[in-house]
Protein backbone atom coordinates (compact mmCIF):
# COMPACT_ATOMS: atom_id res chain seq x y z
CA UNK A 1 0.00 0.00 0.00
CA UNK A 2 1.37 3.39 -0.67
CA UNK A 3 2.14 6.04 1.75
CA UNK A 4 3.99 8.05 -0.04
CA UNK A 5 2.35 11.38 0.78
CA UNK A 6 3.57 10.75 4.96
CA UNK A 7 7.23 9.91 3.68
CA UNK A 8 7.61 12.50 1.94
CA UNK A 9 6.62 14.59 4.50
CA UNK A 10 8.87 13.08 7.30
CA UNK A 11 11.19 13.58 5.01
CA UNK A 12 11.11 17.28 3.89
CA UNK A 13 9.63 18.46 7.03
CA UNK A 14 9.94 16.46 10.64
CA UNK A 15 13.30 14.43 9.91
CA UNK A 16 15.39 17.57 9.43
CA UNK A 17 14.20 18.55 13.15
CA UNK A 18 14.31 15.43 14.56
CA UNK A 19 17.87 15.48 15.74
CA UNK A 20 19.32 12.19 17.79
CA UNK A 21 15.18 10.58 17.37
CA UNK A 22 15.17 10.65 13.41
CA UNK A 23 16.77 7.35 12.70
CA UNK A 24 14.16 5.42 15.11
CA UNK A 25 10.96 7.25 14.47
CA UNK A 26 12.00 6.58 10.86
CA UNK A 27 12.67 2.80 11.93
CA UNK A 28 9.35 3.21 13.64
CA UNK A 29 7.08 3.77 10.45
CA UNK A 30 9.09 1.45 8.53
CA UNK A 31 7.53 -1.05 10.75
CA UNK A 32 3.96 0.39 10.51
CA UNK A 33 4.18 0.67 6.95
CA UNK A 34 3.23 -3.84 6.66
CA UNK A 35 0.10 -2.89 8.77
CA UNK A 36 -1.48 -0.69 6.03
CA UNK A 37 -3.84 -3.00 4.37
CA UNK A 38 -5.62 -2.32 7.54
CA UNK A 39 -6.32 0.05 9.74
CA UNK A 40 -3.91 0.78 12.48
CA UNK A 41 -3.90 0.90 16.46
CA UNK A 42 -1.38 3.14 18.08
CA UNK A 43 -1.09 3.63 21.83
CA UNK A 44 1.30 6.31 23.53
CA UNK A 45 1.51 7.36 27.47
CA UNK A 46 2.72 11.20 27.66
CA UNK A 47 1.49 13.16 25.00
CA UNK A 48 3.03 16.10 22.96
CA UNK A 49 2.98 19.18 25.22
CA UNK A 50 4.97 22.01 23.68
CA UNK A 51 4.28 22.99 20.18
CA UNK A 52 7.75 22.36 17.57
CA UNK A 53 9.57 21.15 20.38
CA UNK A 54 11.00 18.57 17.76
CA UNK A 55 14.57 17.66 19.38
CA UNK A 56 13.62 18.42 23.08
CA UNK A 57 10.84 15.95 23.08
CA UNK A 58 9.93 14.48 19.27
CA UNK A 59 6.68 15.46 19.06
CA UNK A 60 5.47 11.85 18.84
CA UNK A 61 1.97 12.99 19.16
CA UNK A 62 1.80 15.02 15.89
CA UNK A 63 4.32 12.05 14.09
CA UNK A 64 1.93 9.71 14.76
CA UNK A 65 -1.42 11.84 13.97
CA UNK A 66 -0.07 12.52 10.51
CA UNK A 67 0.72 9.12 9.89
CA UNK A 68 -2.79 7.52 10.59
CA UNK A 69 -4.09 10.51 8.49
CA UNK A 70 -1.86 9.27 5.18
CA UNK A 71 -2.37 6.02 5.88
CA UNK A 72 -4.55 4.16 3.12
CA UNK A 73 -7.07 2.69 5.72
CA UNK A 74 -6.81 5.34 8.58
CA UNK A 75 -6.82 4.22 12.28
CA UNK A 76 -7.13 4.98 15.98
CA UNK A 77 -4.84 6.59 18.45
CA UNK A 78 -5.01 6.80 21.73
CA UNK A 79 -2.77 8.75 23.90
CA UNK A 80 -2.77 9.43 27.62
CA UNK A 81 -1.25 12.13 29.77
CA UNK A 82 -2.16 12.70 33.76
CA UNK A 83 -1.16 16.95 33.34
CA UNK A 84 -4.17 18.33 32.41
CA UNK A 85 -2.40 20.96 30.94
CA UNK A 86 -0.65 18.73 28.64
CA UNK A 87 -3.04 17.32 27.09
CA UNK A 88 -5.04 20.37 26.68
CA UNK A 89 -2.31 21.75 24.45
CA UNK A 90 -2.25 18.09 22.96
CA UNK A 91 -5.59 18.57 21.72
CA UNK A 92 -4.76 22.08 20.09
CA UNK A 93 -1.96 20.55 18.40
CA UNK A 94 -3.34 17.29 16.75
CA UNK A 95 -6.17 16.65 14.55
CA UNK A 96 -10.20 15.98 16.03
CA UNK A 97 -9.78 12.26 15.85
CA UNK A 98 -6.99 11.50 17.89
CA UNK A 99 -8.33 10.44 21.18
CA UNK A 100 -6.87 12.48 23.90
CA UNK A 101 -7.17 11.30 27.65
CA UNK A 102 -6.37 12.66 31.03
CA UNK A 103 -5.52 10.09 33.38
CA UNK A 104 -2.55 8.11 35.57
CA UNK A 105 -1.45 6.01 32.72
CA UNK A 106 -1.43 2.68 34.03
CA UNK A 107 -4.84 2.78 35.01
CA UNK A 108 -5.81 4.27 31.82
CA UNK A 109 -4.46 1.07 29.57
CA UNK A 110 -5.70 -1.42 32.25
CA UNK A 111 -9.06 -0.36 31.26
CA UNK A 112 -7.77 0.42 27.64
CA UNK A 113 -6.61 -3.49 27.53
CA UNK A 114 -9.95 -4.85 29.05
CA UNK A 115 -11.99 -2.61 26.00
CA UNK A 116 -9.53 -3.83 23.38
CA UNK A 117 -9.98 -8.07 24.60
CA UNK A 118 -13.79 -7.64 24.70
CA UNK A 119 -13.77 -6.53 20.94
CA UNK A 120 -10.77 -9.08 19.80
CA UNK A 121 -8.69 -5.89 18.90
CA UNK A 122 -4.82 -5.45 19.41
CA UNK A 123 -1.96 -2.46 18.92
CA UNK A 124 0.02 -2.55 16.12
CA UNK A 125 2.10 0.22 18.22
CA UNK A 126 2.90 0.81 21.77
CA UNK A 127 4.58 3.72 22.73
CA UNK A 128 6.01 4.84 26.24
CA UNK A 129 7.23 7.88 26.93
CA UNK A 130 5.60 8.82 30.58
CA UNK A 131 6.87 10.34 34.30
CA UNK A 132 9.77 12.21 33.31
CA UNK A 133 12.96 10.62 33.62
CA UNK A 134 15.38 11.58 36.43
CA UNK A 135 18.79 10.69 34.84
CA UNK A 136 20.68 10.83 38.25
CA UNK A 137 17.84 8.39 39.54
CA UNK A 138 16.14 6.54 36.98
CA UNK A 139 14.32 3.92 38.96
CA UNK A 140 11.00 5.30 39.67
CA UNK A 141 10.71 6.54 35.51
CA UNK A 142 11.63 2.82 34.67
CA UNK A 143 9.15 1.33 37.07
CA UNK A 144 6.16 3.45 35.97
CA UNK A 145 6.88 2.16 32.19
CA UNK A 146 7.41 -1.36 32.94
CA UNK A 147 4.22 -0.97 35.04
CA UNK A 148 2.45 0.60 31.76
CA UNK A 149 3.60 -2.33 29.68
CA UNK A 150 2.47 -5.06 32.58
CA UNK A 151 -1.50 -2.95 31.78
CA UNK A 152 -1.59 -3.49 28.27
CA UNK A 153 0.83 -6.49 27.84
CA UNK A 154 -2.37 -8.72 26.82
CA UNK A 155 -3.38 -6.78 23.07
CA UNK A 156 0.27 -6.74 22.65
CA UNK A 157 0.70 -9.43 19.58
CA UNK A 158 4.28 -11.18 18.50
CA UNK A 159 4.65 -8.39 15.47
CA UNK A 160 3.30 -5.16 17.97
CA UNK A 161 6.14 -2.68 18.26
CA UNK A 162 7.36 -1.62 22.12
CA UNK A 163 8.82 1.18 21.63
CA UNK A 164 10.11 3.35 25.05
CA UNK A 165 11.65 7.02 24.58
CA UNK A 166 14.67 8.58 26.51
CA UNK A 167 16.42 5.16 27.14
CA UNK A 168 19.81 4.84 25.23
CA UNK A 169 22.58 2.53 26.39
CA UNK A 170 25.48 3.44 28.85
CA UNK A 171 27.77 1.88 30.37
CA UNK A 172 30.41 2.27 33.59
CA UNK A 173 33.88 2.83 32.28
CA UNK A 174 37.11 3.31 34.86
CA UNK A 175 39.21 6.23 34.37
CA UNK A 176 42.97 4.91 35.28
CA UNK A 177 46.35 7.60 36.28
CA UNK A 178 46.60 8.30 32.52
CA UNK A 179 42.61 9.29 32.35
CA UNK A 180 42.79 5.89 29.99
CA UNK A 181 39.15 4.22 29.73
CA UNK A 182 38.48 0.94 30.97
CA UNK A 183 35.23 -0.82 30.04
CA UNK A 184 33.38 -2.06 33.37
CA UNK A 185 30.29 -2.90 32.19
CA UNK A 186 29.10 -3.42 28.66
CA UNK A 187 26.37 -0.86 27.34
CA UNK A 188 22.84 -1.81 28.76
CA UNK A 189 19.49 0.39 27.99
CA UNK A 190 19.10 2.75 30.39
CA UNK A 191 16.57 5.87 31.52
CA UNK A 192 12.97 4.90 31.29
CA UNK A 193 13.66 1.53 29.31
CA UNK A 194 15.93 -0.23 32.18
CA UNK A 195 13.02 -2.10 33.58
CA UNK A 196 11.45 -2.79 30.31
CA UNK A 197 14.77 -4.41 28.69
CA UNK A 198 15.01 -6.51 31.86
CA UNK A 199 11.22 -8.15 31.09
CA UNK A 200 12.36 -8.00 27.41
CA UNK A 201 15.44 -10.00 27.72
CA UNK A 202 13.41 -12.44 30.34
CA UNK A 203 10.77 -13.27 27.69
CA UNK A 204 13.00 -13.82 24.86
CA UNK A 205 11.63 -10.49 23.12
CA UNK A 206 13.51 -9.65 19.97
CA UNK A 207 14.96 -6.48 19.84
CA UNK A 208 14.49 -4.16 16.60
CA UNK A 209 16.90 -1.21 17.47
CA UNK A 210 18.17 0.38 20.83
CA UNK A 211 18.94 4.39 19.91
CA UNK A 212 17.90 7.08 21.63
CA UNK A 213 14.69 5.43 21.72
CA UNK A 214 14.90 1.75 21.99
CA UNK A 215 12.00 -0.88 20.46
CA UNK A 216 11.17 -4.56 20.45
CA UNK A 217 8.37 -6.97 19.16
CA UNK A 218 7.78 -10.48 20.26
CA UNK A 219 7.61 -8.78 23.90
CA UNK A 220 4.61 -11.63 24.96
CA UNK A 221 4.86 -14.22 27.69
Amino acid sequence: MDNSKFWTWFDQEAAPRLAHREVSFRKIFRHLDQFLTRSLVIVETGCVRKADNWAGDGQSTVLFDRYIQCAPHGGRLFTVDIDPSATSECKRLVSPGVEVHTEDSVLFLSKLAAQFRATGASIDLLYLDSFDLDWGNPAPSAAHHLKELAAISPVIRTDTLVVVDDAPCSSFLMIDDRQQATLVRPPTVSGKGLLVAEYAAAVNATLQFSHYQVAWTNMVR
